[in-house]
């Protein structure tokens, strides 16, 4: 039987982060077509001393999270040493500028080269340092010698206020931001140095989350200020909305591109339940049924899983019932399967399901307005086109993105006709 921690394992929030979690992963790349962990980890392993940028794309919820930090452990255990920064712990992720990234990574990395005891002789940010202070007045520190805990109070002080964002963004940002690139440069060409000689590979950078900047903040961050993000001397990796690379503006489109400079954006896809007539691709399924018992049996082998199916559903339909019912989205999953488990201990029956997925679909249809209705028959009886109103719906799971060798279509649970 499942146990308290295994259960918690449920939650859609619950993050698969460490070594000691694994038990619980499911590699799906099965049902991806391409195991896109494998192909980040092959560009930086096949050039360990010059530096790779990449973009990691892909819809909230199709598990990009999950994939980087399997791909911190890879890394980990190949010699590498990797930061994993997840942007909206640290920024505004809906009011964030390029210079306030760039802060957090260059104050993640001096934290890591300042635990270890460094002096550090810097040329660039001292000064910068003390600008910025000096500009949103924050009181000259007390006693504070590292340079991460004083950048540390600086992104606090940003966060805290909107007036010093805006002052910094609009005022101290086109100051100092060559110094701070160059501080960028300066500090982490250090710690890989200091990371070769304990006989590391090199320095990885994974900063997600930001599959959640507006549209209109793509190209400040992404195009305009792509050339800044690679000036860390250092692997890094970003997430990247998946509307820039399916942004429907023909010309922003181009643009990007050509900043993009021939980074072309790798792309996490979702997991294809169903073919185009509606058939259940099995595959899929049985990697779904995976995920499922992983959570509630993680200590039993993936190939005796199945056996056990008994312990947690009343039997096999019920769980194919919630596989089929959630889309192939992984989140969704796990909430449907969470919810279950709010109303009965294991085994779950058909009944609870059941009662489970009809509040899930009132409460979404509730939500349903008239724009959703003609865009909803817009994106299903119209040639595929991933808009802004296309991507609501499917953040709202009204909607479902799908793909194969063909190309790309939406599905949706609600019939056209009765919405």
């Amino acid at each position: 039987m499942p146990n308290l921690e295994s259960l918690h394992a449920c939650n859609p929030s619950f993050v698969i982060s460490s070594q000691q979690d694994t038990d619980y992963y499911v590699d799906l790349a099965g049902g991806r077509v391409e195991d896109v962990v494998k192909k980040l980890r092959r560009a930086i392993t096949l050039s360990p001393n010059r530096p790779i940028y990449q973009l990691l794309s892909g819809h909230i919820g199709s598990g990009k999270t999950t994939e980087l930090l399997r791909l911190k452990v890879g890394l980990e255990q190949q010699g590498f040493s990797v930061i994993y920064c997840a942007a909206d712990e640290y920024l505004q992720i809906n009011d964030v500028s390029l210079t306030e990234l760039w802060l957090v990574i260059l104050n993640l990395i001096l934290k890591q080269l300042e635990k270890k005891g460094e002096s550090l002789a810097l040329a660039y940010l001292p000064n910068a340092i003390v600008e910025i202070e000096q500009w949103i007045r924050l009181s000259p520190p007390m006693g504070i010698s590292s340079y991460w805990t004083r950048l540390q109070r600086i992104l606090q002080a940003l966060q805290d206020s909107t007036q010093h964002r805006r002052q910094f963004q609009h005022y101290l940002e086109p100051r100092i931001k060559n110094s701070l690139l160059a501080s960028g440069e300066e500090v982490t060409a250090i710690e890989v140095d200091r990371l070769k000689q304990l006989g590391k590979k090199g320095l990885v950078i994974l900063v997600d989350n930001l599959d959640r900047l507006a549209p209109e903040q793509i190209e400040a961050i992404f195009g305009e200020g792509g050339k800044y993000l690679r000036q860390f001397q250092c692997h890094t990796i970003y997430t990247l909305p998946i509307m820039a690379i399916a942004h429907p503006d023909q010309q922003f489109q181009e643009r990007f591109q050509q900043r993009l400079k021939g980074n072309t954006p790798i792309l996490l896809p979702n997991l294809m339940l169903r073919d185009r007539q509606g058939n259940i691709n099995l595959e899929c399924l049985n990697l779904l049924r995976q995920v499922v018992l992983a959570r509630l049996l993680p200590k039993v082998s993936p190939e005796r899983r199945l056996e056990h199916v008994t312990n947690i559903f009343d039997n096999l339909e019920t769980l194919d019932l919630l596989c089929v019912a959630s889309y192939g989205h992984l989140p969704y999953l796990l909430s449907l399967l969470y919810g279950c488990l709010q109303s009965q201990d294991p085994p779950i029956n058909l009944e609870t399901l059941n009662q489970v997925l009809q509040v899930d679909r009132d409460t979404r249809l509730s939500t349903i307005s008239d724009r959703d209705r003609q865009s909803l028959r817009q994106c299903l009886t119209n040639p595929y086109a991933l808009t802004s109103d296309a991507l609501n719906l499917c953040r709202r799971l009204l909607l479902f993105e799908n793909h194969d060798a063909e190309g790309y279509w939406f599905i949706s649970p609600f019939a056209v006709a009765n919405v």
